[in-house]
């Protein structure tokens, strides 16, 4: 009830388990994501700040392509993004294969742009995946699927 991984693994297999959190747990927004994630209504036992939170709305979770920490989940790299005549040209190792995907997105671009154009894209049925940018040894939170491209190049 308080540990944090039992009951994140307990909301990936049912996300309405949200309701047997402890309540600090129920105000951890990268479990609660993973809940609403396997089920939107899990949301409801979510603390009452987070349920106002739009990156945890049903709608935002299940465009949002980005593993939360822990998950068994594809790790694609991104080995080059750069800014181009107002659009951003990248590249991405998709997972250890040697596959690689490449293409370009408009100035205004997302974190969560890149990572739904790499899904859709190029990694066929996997749903979420995690992303590491240039320079990064970690993978980007499934939580900064707002931060726009430019504050990255």
């Amino acid at each position: 009830k308080a540990d944090r991984e039992l009951v994140l693994e307990a909301v990936r297999q049912d996300g309405q388990a949200l309701c047997f959190a402890a309540d600090p747990l129920k105000a951890d927004r990268e479990l609660v994501l993973e809940a609403v994630r396997q089920h939107g209504e899990a949301l409801q036992h979510a603390a009452l700040p987070l349920q106002a939170d739009s990156l945890l709305s049903p709608d935002a979770v299940a465009v949002n392509p980005f593993a939360v920490q822990g998950s068994k989940s594809l790790v694609c790299t991104v080995f080059e993004l750069s800014a181009l005549e107002g659009r951003f040209r990248f590249r991405v190792a998709l997972g250890l294969g040697g596959k690689e995907s490449d293409g370009d997105l408009p100035h205004s671009a997302t974190l969560g742009d890149l990572g739904r154009h790499i899904r859709a894209s190029a990694l066929d049925q996997e749903r979420c995946f995690y992303l590491v940018l240039p320079g990064s040894e970690t993978p980007v939170s499934a939580l900064d699927v707002e931060q726009p491209l430019a504050d990255l190049v």
